[in-house]
């Protein structure tokens, strides 16, 4: 279950397999991570996005044992699209040209922090749940058999293009293919034409390894999905109490 790549999709496959949390029932972390999900969007106040993101990445740090680098390196590409969305919000349009203004300093960086919460929290079950016990929570929640055989078969088949994706990609560096602006677009053009071409003979090859192991139309895994446990139930009400006097406050108290 753990690989051994870094980066993007096989980094958070890496992450959920090593987590100590991967014990906690992902039925739980599901139910609890949609619940504060909603409630930093429906609260609409930054002070509730910061409480989320700060809480969230405390939960990922200490429980969850993630090293300060690796949680920064989730948030990169999230900040990128944050910064450049909130930016549009935080310039408004006067008859004298752009101003930034009060008010869409507030709504900009409620926006942000909304955002921000929302996102970290979905790092949160990302980082703690391998998916294949999401998937079997899903099956278990009655979800249509042909979503779940598709889940299982996508997930598995995106590692085997980023494993062929990333042997290109060393070859055409080892033969100065990203040298030069010019030669690195034309190399990824060629290295995107040649990855579809060996997905489509990887498919091939394991639809024949499927059937070579009786594949009849249904996928069956053996997967063992942990239990819920009180504590872990109490730590989540505790927390949605928290949270939910915490709204409470943003409301009452500060500005918003």
């Amino acid at each position: 279950m753990a690989h051994a790549h870094s980066g993007g999709l096989a980094m958070l496959d890496t992450l959920a397999a090593r987590s100590p949390l991967r014990g906690v029932s992902p039925a739980l972390k599901l139910l609890f991570t949609l619940t504060v999900l909603f409630a930093a969007i429906a609260a609409a106040h930054w002070a509730a996005g910061l409480f989320v993101f700060l809480t969230m990445v405390l939960a990922m740090a200490l429980p969850g044992r993630l090293a300060p680098g690796k949680i920064l390196a989730l948030f990169c590409a999230p900040l990128l699209f944050l910064v450049v969305g909130c930016a549009v919000v935080l310039v408004e349009w006067r008859p004298g040209g752009f101003a930034v203004t009060e008010a869409s300093a507030l709504a900009a960086g409620t926006l942000f922090l909304q955002a921000l919460g929302a996102v970290s929290c979905l790092f949160f079950f990302s980082t703690t749940t391998p998916m294949p016990q999401l998937i079997e929570v899903l099956r278990r929640w009655k979800l249509p058999e042909v979503v779940i055989e598709l889940m299982y078969l996508i997930y598995r088949y995106l590692f085997v293009l980023l494993t062929v994706q990333r042997q290109m990609t060393l070859s055409a560096t080892a033969r100065l293919g990203y040298r030069g602006f010019r030669r690195s677009v034309v190399t990824a053009g060629k290295v995107s034409g040649n990855l579809l071409a060996a997905s489509f003979r990887r498919s091939r090859a394991c639809y024949d390894a499927m059937e070579a192991r009786c594949y009849d139309g249904r996928l069956a895994f053996l997967a063992t999905v942990p239990p819920v446990r009180r504590r872990h139930v109490t730590l989540a009400l505790l927390y949605l109490a928290v949270l939910a006097a915490v709204l409470v406050v943003c409301k009452e108290v500060l500005p918003g």
